[in-house]
């Protein structure tokens, strides 16, 4: 009789054990699928990295943009009240004169 009940006990006490390494076999599997979704897919952490990166550039462009676009409104403004600043530009971009002014090209030797 002692055989039968030493069996019972080494089967009782062995089972706990198996749904423990299941139920980290099971956990390990889980946390592998998690990783894998973080590091591959539409959603990764690769990709999400890298809208980062474009965002802040994309911000950095439009900064830069916002203020040359307040530089143009300002010179908008100039040209269309003050006289002499169109003339100054008259002369500088296109190479206009007054009637009554000589231009001399100078070229380096």
């Amino acid at each position: 009789m002692s055989l039968i009940s030493t069996s019972r006990k080494k089967t009782y006490r062995g089972a706990p054990r198996k749904a423990k390494q299941i139920s980290t076999w099971i956990l390990l599997a889980l946390l592998a699928i998690l990783m894998a979704s973080f590091l591959t897919g539409g959603k990764s952490l690769f990709n999400l990295y890298g809208l980062y990166r474009e965002r802040n550039e994309l911000l950095r462009d439009k900064e830069r943009l916002e203020a040359e676009n307040q530089r143009l409104q300002q010179e908008i403004e100039r040209l269309q009240k003050d006289i002499e600043e169109i003339e100054k530009v008259a002369r500088e971009k296109y190479n206009l004169k007054r009637d009554d002014e000589e231009v001399y090209k100078v070229t380096p030797e």
